[in-house]
Formats: C-alpha cells, sequence, structure tokens
C-alpha cells in the first residue's frame, strides 16, 4: 500500500515525518556507539560525544521545526480523524512498549554483567539517550498503527 501525501490529514504527516526523523537519529546513534565501540571506551573519544550532541540536536531540532509546521488548531485536531480514544490508546501503546523495552535492557545487561558485579557505566549512558529514541519512535508507530486499524 502506497501513501498519498494529498490524502493525509495533518496529524498522520506529522507522524510519518517524525517517524522517519526519529528512525534516522537512531540509525546514527546506533552507528557511533558500536563504531565508537563506546561502551568499554565510555569517556576516551570526544568526537563520539560531539557526533551524538549533534545528532540530537538534528532529532530535536527537527522536531521543533515539525511541531510549528503542523501545529494544530482544536477544529483540526477534531475533524483530522483520530478520536481522543484513539490518542489515548497509542500514547498507552507506546506506553508500553518503552516500559519494555527498559526492562529487557536492564535484564539484558544484569544477565550479561551478573558474574562480575559490576556493569560499564557507558551501559547507563546508552539506556539513558536510547530511550529518548524509542519513546519518539514509539509515540508516532503507535499513532500510526491505531490510526490504520481503525480506518
Amino acid at each position: 500500500m502506497i501513501l498519498e501525501v494529498d490524502t493525509l490529514n495533518k496529524t498522520l504527516r506529522f507522524n510519518i515525518l517524525h517517524l522517519i526523523l526519529w528512525s534516522l537519529v537512531s540509525v546514527a546513534f546506533l552507528w557511533v556507539f558500536l563504531e565508537f565501540d563506546a561502551i568499554s571506551n565510555w569517556g576516551d573519544n570526544a568526537l563520539k560525544s560531539i557526533l551524538l550532541a549533534l545528532f540530537f540536536v538534528v532529532g530535536f531540532g527537527g522536531d521543533l521545526i515539525l511541531r510549528f509546521k503542523f501545529k494544530l488548531n482544536r477544529n483540526e485536531t477534531e475533524a483530522d480523524g483520530l478520536s481522543d480514544s484513539l490518542r489515548l490508546k497509542a500514547m498507552e501503546s507506546s506506553y508500553i512498549a518503552t516500559l519494555l523495552y527498559i526492562f529487557i535492557a536492564a535484564i539484558s545487561i544484569y544477565i550479561r554483567y551478573e558474574d562480575s558485579g559490576l556493569v560499564p557505566v557507558g551501559w547507563l549512558w546508552f539506556i539513558a539517550y536510547s530511550l529518548i529514541l524509542v519513546v519518539n519512535i514509539a509515540s508516532s508507530l503507535a499513532i500510526l498503527i491505531m490510526h490504520h486499524k481503525n480506518k
């Protein structure tokens, strides 16, 4: 199924672009994290820190631009085809996805480092920053899925 941009309402266009933006930031984040071996070399590479800060500035800057461009007034919100109950379901779904992510990440790290009793501090950094990515992606994806299911 190919979506035609002209037929999409503002909310759906916003969420599609929001999902694309944060997915690109996520790919860049993972590239820096995996390429520069951030866990074992935490704090040793200033370039890594600058790149990651730049990626998040792009993400939040793009988010701000999207929110201004697609700002909805009350009449548009009511007419965009997404009911309040649908929005609530989408937010509940993204909340659950976020909780699952935190749980799985924390348990995986625990299992990996259980014998040594020490967890590298880089993992705390990874969870904190990746949580921003998960929340942004999950919220947009949930809206798009709920809209598609309730057409």
